[in-house]
């Protein structure tokens, strides 16, 4: 029977009140990335435990690389503290990798959040891996450390260089050639807590997107997704920012190309 962990970011949790809001009934791993470092392990729900680890380190891909490390599950669910898992989510995430043996990576859905991926279950093309969310993306874990694959600490929250850490993530991971599907089934409700990187629709915010989109997926297709973006999400911005402004900023950041590609 294979095991279950969420790996759980978070930062500056003052106790464990987060296990209970965020509904978490199975193994799992949480990283608070605060202004000290220890540990501590503790039983919930039946034999069921949570490791938990407090960290000075500072960005969300290096909390998610550290709760991989410290991770000894078969099957890994990338989480925040955004989420309230269901019940049965464990069940539910176990079951799907019962009948895909081949999965190395299976996106699922949330309840309140809805998908661009198609309704059914699948393989997704690799450009299907920029509609997706890290909180959707599950994995074995020996995958993972056997092709050496991590989240780039380039990118994601505390690096000032934008979001994309997971579509990152996800993208070398089907160019390592892994089994990535799609299987539409909800294990989790978001919740609305206040971001630590997305602080609105700002010249700032569109800058970030084109460098983080250029260093994900090079000059020519960024240039392509920042026009897709500028057109295709207008109604997210048009309160905010002008369509001028969007795509000024969009290749500005592109074309400076600070990360590198």
């Amino acid at each position: 029977m294979r095991s279950l962990e969420i790996l759980l970011s978070c930062m500056y949790e003052k106790d464990y009140s987060i296990i209970l809001k965020s509904n978490i009934k199975t193994n799992a791993v949480i990283i608070n990335q605060c202004n000290e470092n220890s540990m501590a392990q503790m039983n919930i729900n039946n034999n069921k435990y949570v490791k938990w680890i407090n960290s000075t380190e500072r960005g969300l891909s290096k909390s998610r690389n550290m709760a991989i490390h410290n991770s000894c599950a078969d099957i890994c669910l990338i989480a925040d503290n955004d989420e309230k898992f269901d019940d049965d989510c464990e069940q539910k995430i176990l079951k799907a990798y019962e009948d895909l043996p081949d999965a190395d990576i299976i996106i699922f859905d949330l309840h309140n959040k809805p998908t661009k991926l198609k309704p059914k279950i699948y393989l997704p093309k690799r450009l299907e891996m920029l509609r997706v969310c890290s909180w959707q993306i599950t994995f074995k874990r020996a995958s993972i450390i056997d092709n050496k694959l991590i989240f780039d600490v380039k990118l994601g929250a505390g690096t000032g260089n934008g979001a994309g850490e997971e579509n990152k993530f996800l993208l070398d991971c089907y160019d390592k050639g892994l089994k990535i599907y799609h299987v539409p089934e909800k294990i989790a409700v978001m919740t609305e807590n206040e971001s630590t990187w997305f602080t609105g629709f700002d010249e700032d915010f569109f800058y970030k997107r084109g460098m983080s989109t250029r260093y994900i997926l090079g000059i020519w297709l960024s240039c392509i997704y920042g026009l897709y973006y500028v057109i295709f999400k207008y109604n997210q911005y048009k309160k905010d920012i002008s369509i001028y402004k969007v795509l000024k900023n969009i290749m500005h950041g592109i074309w400076d190309n600070r990360l590198g590609r």
